[in-house]
This record gives structure tokens, C-alpha cells and sequence, in this order.
């Protein structure tokens, strides 16, 4: 059954700890610690690798939160259906780390990575249901909001505690090293503050055993395929086979999609998008974070070569604590000011607008000026935190089906989140590479003096200007 009744402010804060450690392990990484791992290892190529590392490793933050969220609602111990795969995620994720923080070779730096990013995941996926499970319908816009900003609170101290680190040992592995460890220290410890503090409800609901139809592997052989295809394109020299192995894993993909499709069991997974409110905010929240997936991996590539920053990393991490600094208030007043208005709309509206206002401004201007760019971080992350007060309050409101499914649905809609950051590198790091290269000319442009950033922050204003469009076709939600 939902729960019912109101929630006090120190459970919720206990409940939404992990947040806290979960928002200070990926701002660090991707701001900092895997470029400057890049440009120790790649050079000049520090863009391509980042590209490829990220492209590699979100394809499994895809899969994870998806299997985390089914396998979740069908788990049955005497420490509840969620705890156990945030528990054993988080864990292996730790040596995920470890290995990170010594990774000297690209596909060594990219193994780490898809590591880290399935294990991360398989306990974000079952996370992610935690607040339906447990937390009643009259508290999620405060539950939302509190959400947000533990969120930004950890990416603050995942951030500092980096850029610290940075400052004082230089982008070094020495610098590195002890950066994943402050990372590592603050998840473990915030994991256990919410395992402690999550009292998951009994279950009164059995699941049906699945049944797959032998022809449902088929389906399953054609997307391991595509996977193994598309996981060598990112990470190994094919010199002339790329094309031969591209068209494998494109035709592949598609039997996958067409086969699975036809089985009723894979169908009745994704029986969530059938409901046209689930599905445009499942669009609105994949579009917002295209825009700002498309600009994050590269900050650190800005800094070094639009502003000739000695120091890149640091200022990356700088850049979003400036970002974070903008987002940590509107992120708790607007979860608050949601629920007393009955409104989450609005919030989304204004986020979008502000965050594509900062994508327009640095497409037409690529500033230079430091002062400029750290103060457009700041009106970015005022958009960032808008946005984060409502939508996981917006998902929420608009389950299908709470009491029988929320792990499932709450792990499809969670691929919005992890999507975008695997899609946008893979994207966008190879037009960067390629137009900022001087001395060519491709689709009839000009290459060099910075073309390519110019399309990545024009890319992402197209995503914010989406993201905020579709917010309009939820039904259900004012």
C-alpha cells in the first residue's frame, strides 16, 4: 500500500542521505578527475578519450537502473527488496574507484569507468523507488526538493573536496588518487546513514515468475552483439574494420529492437510508456539532461583551450561550485514552494530558459573573461536547481502503478538521467575534435578558432529548448 500520513524533516534528510553521497561522486569524476586523467594519458587527444570513456561506461548506466529497478520489486529478505542492491552496488562500486584512481592506459581507464557506472547504478536503480516506497504523496514535492539539495550539497563537497586536492598536489596521480578516495569516504558513509534509515514497507504483492518464450533470446543474443560492436568502436583500433563493425552493430540493434518487440514479456517491461504522461516526462527529463550532458565533459577542455588555463581540472571543479552555489536554494524552496502551490510546471519552464540562456550566451560569445564565466554558472546552476526541485516529485506524480511496479517504472524513468551522459559524449566529442582541428573544411565550414565549441553549446541549447517544450504535455501535473 502507499504510505500515508506526513514524514518528519529528519527522516526525510536520513532517507535522502545517499543523495548527498551519490551527488558528491560524479561532479568530481566528470569535471575533473577523468580529464585530467585524459590529458595524462591522450595529450591532444584528451577530448576523444573523454568521449569514448564516457560514451563506453554510460552504456551501462543504461542497463544497470533498469535491471536494478525490476530485479528490486521481485527481491524478498528480511532487509526489504531495496537495501540489498543499494548495499552490494555501492560496495563493488568502491573498488570501481580504486582502480579509477590508478588507471595509466585507455582501456584500463575505461574498464574502471564501466565499472563504476553498472555498480553505481545497480544501487541508484533501486534507490531511485526508495522515496515511492516509502516516503506519502503529501511529502514529495518537500521530499523532491530535499532531494535536490542533498544533491547539490554532495556535488559541493565532492567538488571542493577535489579541487582542494587538486590545488594542493597538482593534476598529478598522486592528486588523483587521493581525489577518488574523498569521493569513496563521502558515498560510504552516506549510504549508511540511508540504509539505516530507510524502513522499508512489507510487501503484500507477488510477482508472476517471468516467462520468456525461446524466442525472446533472440533479442537478448542481437543486444549483446550490438553492445560488444559498439564498445569496440569507442575503445579499440579498428583501423578499416570500423565501418564492417559499425554495420554490425547497427543492424544488430535493430533486430534486437524489432524481435524484442514482438515478445508480450519485453513489451509488458516497458508497459510504462504506454501512459502518455510517464512517457513526455520521461522526454522532458532526457532533453534536460542532453543539454547538460552535451556541455559538462568538455568544461575542463574549455578552459584549456579557449582560455589557456594552466590548471584546467581546478577550474572545472571551481566553475561547478559556482553552478552549485546558484542551484542549492532553489533547489529547497522550490520543492517547498511546489507542493503549497500545487504547481511543478512553472519550475521546469524557468529552469529551461535560464540554462539555455547560459548554453546562448557562451555559442555566440565563447567568453574568455573568468568573471563572465563563473557568473554564468552561477545563473546556470539557479536553472539547475529549479529543475532538480520538482522532477523527481514530477515522476512521482505520475507512476502508473505505484504499489505493484514503482521499482520498475522508477528504473525506466531513470534512464533519462542515464542516457543523455552516454549519448551526448559519443555525440558531440567527435564534432568538438574535429571542427576545432584548424586547417580543414568539413560540411562546407571552416575548421579551427574554436568552431567546434560553438556547435557542443549549440547542441545543447537545442536540448533545453526541447526539455522545456514538452513539459507542456503532461496531463496530469499543473
Amino acid at each position: 500500500m502507499p504510505p500515508t500520513g506526513h514524514m518528519g524533516t529528519r527522516r526525510l534528510l536520513a532517507v535522502n542521505a545517499m543523495w548527498l553521497g551519490q551527488g558528491a561522486h560524479w561532479p568530481p569524476i566528470t569535471f575533473q578527475l577523468v580529464p585530467v586523467a585524459a590529458f595524462m594519458i591522450a595529450g591532444g587527444s584528451a577530448d576523444l578519450l573523454i568521449g569514448h570513456v564516457s560514451a563506453a561506461g554510460n552504456l551501462f548506466a543504461l542497463i544497470a537502473p533498469i535491471l536494478a529497478g525490476w530485479l528490486s520489486d521481485r527481491t524478498s529478505t528480511r532487509w526489504g527488496r531495496r537495501r540489498p542492491w543499494i548495499v552490494a552496488g555501492t560496495a563493488i562500486n568502491l573498488l570501481g574507484l580504486g582502480l579509477l584512481a590508478v588507471a595509466g592506459s585507455p582501456l584500463t581507464l575505461a574498464f574502471a569507468y564501466m565499472l563504476v557506472q553498472l555498480t553505481f547504478n545497480l544501487a541508484g536503480g533501486a534507490y531511485a523507488a526508495v522515496i515511492p516506497d516509502v516516503v506519502p504523496a503529501a511529502d514529495r514535492g518537500r521530499a523532491s526538493g530535499l532531494l535536490g539539495m542533498m544533491n547539490a550539497l554532495g556535488a559541493v563537497v565532492g567538488l571542493a573536496a577535489v579541487t582542494a586536492t587538486l590545488a594542493v598536489f597538482h593534476e598529478t596521480r598522486t592528486g588523483v588518487v587521493i581525489g577518488y578516495a574523498a569521493v569513496a569516504v563521502v558515498l560510504l558513509a552516506t549510504t549508511v546513514v540511508t540504509v539505516i534509515a530507510v524502513d522499508e514497507p512489507a510487501i503484500t504483492t507477488r510477482h508472476d515468475a517471468l516467462r520468456i518464450s525461446p524466442a525472446a533470446l533472440l533479442p537478448g543474443f542481437a543486444a549483446i552483439v550490438a553492445t560488444a560492436c559498439w564498445l569496440a568502436l569507442l575503445l579499440v583500433p579498428l583501423g578499416s574494420l570500423w565501418m564492417a563493425v559499425g554495420i554490425v552493430a547497427g543492424a544488430a540493434a535493430l533486430v534486437a529492437a524489432f524481435t524484442a518487440l514482438r515478445e508480450p514479456a519485453i513489451r509488458g517491461f516497458f508497459v510504462a510508456f504506454r501512459n502518455g504522461d510517464f512517457f513526455w516526462t520521461f522526454a522532458t527529463r532526457a532533453l534536460v539532461m542532453m543539454g547538460i550532458a552535451t556541455i559538462q565533459p568538455f568544461l575542463a577542455i574549455y578552459f584549456r583551450d579557449v582560455i589557456k588555463a594552466d590548471h584546467p581540472g581546478t577550474l572545472a571543479g571551481l566553475w561547478g561550485l559556482a553552478l552549485l552555489a546558484g542551484a542549492i536554494i532553489p533547489a529547497v524552496i522550490g520543492g517547498h514552494l511546489s507542493d503549497r502551490l500545487g504547481r511543478r510546471k512553472p519550475f521546469v519552464y524557468v529552469a529551461g530558459a535560464l540554462q539555455g540562456l547560459v548554453a546562448s550566451v557562451l555559442l555566440f560569445g565563447l567568453i574568455k573573461s573568468l568573471f563572465v564565466i563563473f557568473a554564468l554558472g552561477v545563473v546556470f546552476g539557479v536553472g539547475y536547481g529549479l529543475y532538480v526541485a520538482v522532477d523527481w516529485a514530477l515522476a512521482c506524480d505520475v507512476l502508473p502503478d505505484r504499489e505493484h511496479s514503482s521499482g520498475r517504472d522508477m528504473g525506466l524513468w531513470h534512464i533519462a538521467f542515464t542516457l543523455p551522459p552516454a549519448l551526448a559524449p559519443a555525440i558531440f566529442a567527435p564534432i568538438l575534435h574535429a571542427f576545432n582541428e584548424p586547417g580543414h573544411e568539413l560540411l562546407g565550414l571552416a575548421t579551427g578558432n574554436s568552431l567546434g565549441f560553438r556547435l557542443v553549446f549549440a547542441g545543447a541549447v537545442v536540448w533545453f529548448i526541447l526539455g522545456t517544450a514538452f513539459v507542456s504535455r503532461i496531463r496530469a501535473v499543473k
